[in-house]
């Protein structure tokens, strides 16, 4: 009996064991990806708190995975700094989980590149750990950007003394900042960004300190720009900061307009606008506009009292009595 029972328990032993190493086995059967090439970019920076982490598979088998999360671990709301660098979480998973296998998880399995746009404010990606989960189809890999430590971690400074041209008042200029590359500006018009004749980007890059945005500001409005300098030791951008008001656009006079038909007539203002479903005092004679912005003339009724204007020149009747004998008081008011 105890050699049935020491039977049972080694092939019972045996069968654990079988099934502990079947996903290994299974796994060395499977295609392995290879090394893992990545290429990171940020835009936090020393000195801020906050940013984002983007990664960017590179190599030739970036189609047998993808980067399913990335994820700043340490951010506690503490400005980031050369004692305390960003590190991250990537995870990365598999296109075909049945096909393909992830090759390891030392520091050899992976390529760490930092983008070129980083370079100057980050000295290298420091590999942390890396770690298999769902049974091998997820890998977890932890980094750190360490920043350079001769790097100028430095603001950027803001332009000085913005304006419009007293020449062209649609010519933006503003001073020289000695440590900037380039500026980037700005148009906005009645309080909106502006968008260029040619639809391309509203934040444009300026390698002067001026721009002609005589070709933006054809529309009546009140126009402000901003400006901010971006940094040439480290591309940090400095806050924006914004011009004097500038009323423009297409010049229009202001007053009595006839309609296409030679008969109604209607009233431009200064702006370009004109009023309607309201009233208009014009040289001490007021005057009502209707709904479509046409002059009324006879009886009309506006929040329900009658008034009478005169069918000529649309001048309304006040303190007098009407054509058809109906008294109308100082403001034009019907007294029955």
């Amino acid at each position: 009996m105890t050699r049935i029972k020491q039977a049972a328990a080694f092939f019972m032993t045996a069968a654990l064991l079988s099934s502990a190493f079947a996903p290994t086995a299974l796994a060395d059967n499977k295609t392995k990806v290879g090394k893992i090439c990545l290429t990171v970019d940020s835009d936090i920076r020393a000195g801020s708190s906050g940013g984002e982490v983007d990664v960017t598979p590179t190599g030739d088998n970036t189609d047998l995975y993808y980067v399913d999360a990335v994820e700043v671990v340490n951010d506690e709301g503490d400005d980031w700094s050369k004692s305390n660098p960003p590190e991250v979480d990537i995870t990365l998973g598999l296109e075909d989980e049945e096909e393909y296998a992830f090759s390891g998880t030392s520091s050899s399995s992976f390529k760490l590149t930092l983008d070129s746009s980083i370079k100057s404010r980050f000295d290298k990606i420091k590999f942390v750990d890396a770690r298999k989960t769902d049974g091998g189809a997820t890998v977890i890999l932890t980094v750190k950007l360490v920043f350079d430590e001769d790097a100028d971690m430095s603001d950027a400074p803001a332009p000085g003394n913005l304006s419009w041209d007293s020449d062209n008042p649609k010519v933006a200029v503003w001073d020289d900042v000695e440590s900037a590359k380039y500026f980037q500006v700005q148009l906005y018009r009645n309080g909106s960004l502006v968008t260029p004749p040619d639809g391309g980007n509203s934040t444009l890059s300026v390698y002067n300190t001026f721009y002609d945005f005589t070709d933006w500001m054809t529309e009546n409005g009140t126009y402000i720009f901003k400006v901010r300098s971006v940094k040439a030791s480290n591309n940090a951008k400095s806050n924006w900061k914004t011009s004097p008001e500038q009323t423009a656009g297409n010049s229009v006079s202001e007053g009595w307009k006839q309609a296409a038909d030679h008969v109604r007539w209607w009233w431009q203002n200064a702006d370009g606008t004109y009023p309607a479903s309201q009233w208009k005092d014009v040289n001490g004679q007021w005057y009502y506009f209707d709904a479509d912005g046409y002059m009324a003339t006879g009886w009309i009724q506006v929040n329900g009292l009658y008034y009478y204007l005169d069918p000529s020149s649309g001048a309304m009747y006040a303190n007098c009595y009407t054509p058809d004998n109906c008294w109308v008081d100082a403001n034009g008011v019907w007294i029955p």
